[in-house]
This record gives C-alpha cells, sequence and structure tokens, in this order.
C-alpha cells in the first residue's frame, strides 16, 4: 500500500498540483512507541487521529478537495491506514481491542478509496482481526464491525463501479467474510455470529443484492460455508444457516437478469445445497432440516 501512495502522489505532484492552505489535521498520542503520520494535498482535507496505548500505527494520506478522515484506536499493536484520492470521501477507522480481554489486540484496518464521494466505516471491539475496504469508483459505501468478543476474525470488502454498498457484521471467534462487487448499484450484506463460518459474496453487473446470515458455531474442523455468485443484472439471492456443529454448505450460481433465489439450512447435521440459475427471471427456493440431506437445483431458459 506503500508503495502504491507514493506512487500516485507523485504523479499527482508532477502533474501539477500544489499543496493548499486549507486543510486540517489533528493528532493526539497518550502511550508509548506510537506513530501517526498524516500527509494532505489539495483543499478543505480534514483529518483525525487519537491513539491510547502502545506500539499502534496510524497513518492518512489525502489527495483532493474537501476528503475526511477519523481514526480511534485504544489498545496495543494496533495498524490503522486510511488512502483517499479524489474528492468528497469519508473514512472512520475505531479500534478498542482492550474491550474484550487481556490479549495483545494485534488489530489490522485498511482503507483505500479512489474517485467522488465514496464512505468506508471499520469497528473493531476486538483482538487479532483484519479489516480491508477498497473502493475505486463514486458513491461506493463500506460497513464493517467486527466485535462482541470476536477474535481472529477477518473482512474484506472491494468494490469497483458507482453507488454500491456492503456491510458486514462480525460477532465471535474465527471466521472471515468477503464481498466483491463490480459494477453500479450492487448491494451485500453479511451477518456472522458464531464460530468458524464463511462467507462470500461476488457480484458482477449493476442492480444486484446478496445477503447473507450465519448463526451457530462450528467446531474445528468443521465449517459452515455460504457463497454467492451473480453475473447480470437485478439478480437476488438469500442465504440463511441457523445451527451448530453442522458443517453445512450452501451455493448460489446465478448468470442472467432478474434471477432470484433463497436457501435456508437448519441443523443439527451436514447438509448441502447448490442451486444454478442461467437466463431471466428464474426463482429457486430451498429449505433444509435434519441431518445429511442433499439438494440440487439448475434451471435455464
Amino acid at each position: 500500500m506503500k508503495k502504491l501512495t507514493t506512487f500516485l502522489v507523485a504523479f499527482l505532484f508532477t502533474a501539477g498540483m500544489a499543496f493548499a492552505q486549507s486543510n486540517n489535521a489533528t493528532t493526539s498520542q497518550t502511550g508509548n512507541d506510537n506513530d501517526v503520520d498524516v500527509t494532505q494535498t489539495g483543499n478543505s482535507n480534514t483529518a483525525s487521529s487519537t491513539q491510547d496505548g502502545d506500539n499502534l500505527e496510524a497513518s492518512i494520506e489525502q489527495v483532493g478537495e474537501e476528503n475526511s478522515a477519523t481514526q480511534l484506536q485504544a489498545g496495543l499493536n494496533e495498524v490503522a491506514e486510511i488512502l483517499q484520492i479524489g474528492n468528497g470521501n469519508s473514512a472512520s477507522q475505531t479500534q478498542d481491542g482492550r474491550a474484550t480481554g487481556a490479549y495483545d489486540p494485534d488489530n489490522q484496518a485498511f482503507i483505500t478509496q479512489v474517485g467522488n464521494g465514496n464512505s468506508a466505516s471499520q469497528t473493531q471491539e476486538n483482538q487479532r482481526s483484519t479489516a480491508t475496504i477498497d473502493q475505486i469508483g463514486n458513491g461506493n459505501d463500506g460497513i464493517q464491525y467486527q466485535g462482541n468478543g470476536a477474535q481472529g476474525v477477518s473482512a474484506d470488502i472491494v468494490q469497483d463501479g458507482n453507488g454500491n454498498f456492503a456491510s458486514q457484521d462480525q460477532s465471535n471467534n474465527a471466521f472471515s467474510v468477503s464481498t466483491i462487487q463490480i459494477g453500479n448499484g450492487n448491494s451485500s450484506d453479511q451477518t456472522q455470529e458464531g464460530m468458524r463460518n464463511i462467507a462470500t459474496v461476488v457480484q458482477d453487473g449493476n442492480g444486484n443484492s446478496a445477503t447473507q446470515e450465519q448463526y451457530g458455531s462450528q467446531s474445528h474442523p468443521l465449517s459452515g460455508l455460504l457463497t454467492i455468485e451473480q453475473e447480470g443484472n437485478g439478480n437476488a439471492g438469500y442465504q440463511l444457516q441457523d445451527a451448530s456443529e453442522t458443517g453445512s454448505t450452501a451455493t448460489l450460481l446465478q448468470i442472467g437478469n432478474g434471477n432470484w433465489s433463497s436457501q435456508s439450512q437448519f441443523g443439527p447435521g451436514a447438509n448441502s445445497a447448490s442451486v444454478q440459475q442461467f437466463g431471466n427471471d428464474n426463482t429457486a427456493t430451498q429449505s433444509q432440516t435434519g441431518s445429511g440431506n442433499t439438494a440440487a437445483i439448475s434451471q435455464s431458459n
């Protein structure tokens, strides 16, 4: 990320951009061996970084006009980085690992936004977790929350286009969520409560929506797995896993326009469900309750 930042800043300088006079930066540090780095180029940018703890690292780099960035850190060995290039972008990071126990938090949060009017928010109230938001385009919104005792979790949002929205909410231990959206006006909402659950959304097109919900905890080596992949316009997918100790799997693939699918899985045993829809305006519904069930739907037109 630092190499990318150095290149972009150098490029903009060679293009003739000069330092502006109306930027505002505020830093506050309490503790030992903390590091804050703020760089702003353009007009009317605002940056604020507050640290309270030891061995914390924070950096904010903004190139453009009317960008806003805020960082709040409380804990040990945490890293927060924000890079914004464009106009009217906003980013917020809050880390408070000390709220969950005596371990060193080691949380990491990264936001990169290139374009105009993008918004990103990250909240980490946990330990040893990573959150990343990368947005390219205009008017995109990414929200990540990791808390309520979460440890060792990861969350990733990648959005390339305009007007996309992604939300990720994680609590408890050892799981991951990821969202990739390419196009315009797509939305993704992921919720995980429990242990060792994995959820993935990939959407390529316009106006697609995906919702994934996972409740319950899996014991090693089991994992609850959800996957939604949609290509086209106006597709909608919903997945729910509400059981513990199941290791259930649900996969959804929709290629076309106006397709809709819903998958629900309830324990107590490992269930498997898959939907594949090709074409336009197809509908599929799956619901599993019990153990060792397998269901597959394939439709095309």
